[in-house]
């Protein structure tokens, strides 16, 4: 049993937390001209916009945020809960004497986002403390000796699973915001859950080969870890000074037939800067990724009509006029997970399981005071 437990990593969550993140997506593209539910214009939006050489009123251009290729977020808090000042002193909850605030919380979000886990919500991050201190508690109260030198131990060995080392971790840690003290803590608390485990020779099954096979199996058809192509975008904005209203429409037209001769002087996305030389004010942005099955159909459509050797409008924006350049696309694949993977997943569910148990029994005799109601659970 004993090196059962020496086996098992110190923050028995983190390797869930990195083989079940995904490249899933929250980006979409909004509702706008090439989508499938038109957005109402603003008033600032509603005013037409004299066309170039004939053409109609300038269509809208989506904000760039629109575009915006990220992995998928965690779950928001619930309630009020979520509405509390984010880094604030306010105590939150007492637990055994001990005050969590709302500071305590958002490192250790960070800490979290950083080690992988995607489960990261304020309600449930509070709880993880809550627990960690009940753990702690129970290992002072015993005399457990967790010094410096076992924590700083216990880092390194994290770090290296990872293929790091325990500079490089708390050099990105500090770049993150996340205090080294926040770290250590949770790797008391491990520790101490250890401890606990051993000393009340809590059971953890056996894993047998079957239950990897379905863990694996499991793993790599997880719809969050296949693969996605997505479309690489670039704006080109023209941005038009505030004026009167009388004025703005010359000005947007006088900037909507500059961004035609962008258009007729573009050869590929490298070649926007050449092609917007000497025209004054031009905003290029960075590549944007775009997940290809969240972007409307006609969108789709459009980009791939359009090519990589055309610009797409001239745009109405509420700032002026924009263009969109079609970049080619991009396939990402997340690496396949091994068995030796799903077997570290399928062991830390079932150390999970079996310190559930124990911490459910300790909560009982804890001191947990919420100081604010929307906290509880």
């Amino acid at each position: 049993m004993k090196k059962l437990y020496e086996k098992l990593p110190v923050i028995s969550t983190m390797l869930v937390g990195l083989l079940t993140a995904g490249c899933s997506s929250n980006a979409s593209v909004g509702n706008y001209l090439w989508g499938d539910d038109p957005a109402p214009a603003s008033p600032s939006q509603a005013k037409s916009v004299a066309g170039v050489q004939g053409q109609a009123a300038l269509p809208s251009a989506p904000d760039a945020s629109s575009y915006s290729y990220t992995p998928s977020s965690a779950p928001p808090g619930r309630g009020g809960f979520s509405k509390l000042p984010k880094n604030s002193q306010r105590v939150l909850v007492v637990v055994n004497d001990q005050p969590i605030t709302g500071y305590d919380i958002s490192q250790r979000m960070r800490l979290n986002e950083i080690l992988g886990r995607r489960k990261n919500s304020r309600k449930d991050v509070m709880e993880e403390l809550i627990n960690d201190i009940i753990q702690i508690s129970e290992a002072d109260k015993n005399k457990v000796d967790i010094n410096d030198q076992r924590i700083d131990g216990a880092i390194a060995g994290m770090a290296s699973s990872t293929g790091s080392n325990p500079v490089r971790l708390k050099a990105q840690l500090k770049s993150r915001g996340v205090s080294e003290a926040s770290l250590k803590r949770q790797v008391k608390a491990s520790l101490a859950l250890r401890w606990l485990m051993q000393k009340q020779g809590a059971k953890v099954g056996k894993v047998t080969e079957a239950e990897v096979d379905r863990r694996l199996k499991q793993i790599n058809a997880d719809v969050r870890r296949q693969g996605v192509t997505v479309f690489l975008i670039q704006q080109i904005n023209l941005p038009v000074e505030q004026t009167s209203s009388a004025m703005a429409p010359q000005l947007l037209q006088a900037r909507a037939i500059e961004a035609q001769q962008i258009s007729q002087r573009y050869r590929g996305c490298s070649s926007l800067r050449k092609a917007s030389s000497g025209i004054y004010n031009v905003q290029i942005t960075r590549p944007i990724q775009a997940d290809s099955r969240r972007l409307p159909t006609q969108m789709r459509t459009s980009l791939r009509q359009a090519g990589t050797k055309k610009l797409i409008g001239p745009l109405r924006t509420r700032s002026g006029i924009q263009l969109i350049a079609f970049c080619g696309t991009k396939r990402i694949e997340p690496k396949k997970a091994t068995r030796q993977d799903a077997k570290n997943v399928v062991e830390n569910e079932k150390f999970g399981q079996a310190a559930d148990n124990i911490l459910r029994n300790l909560r009982r005799n804890a001191f947990i005071d919420y100081k604010v109601a929307s906290a509880r659970p």
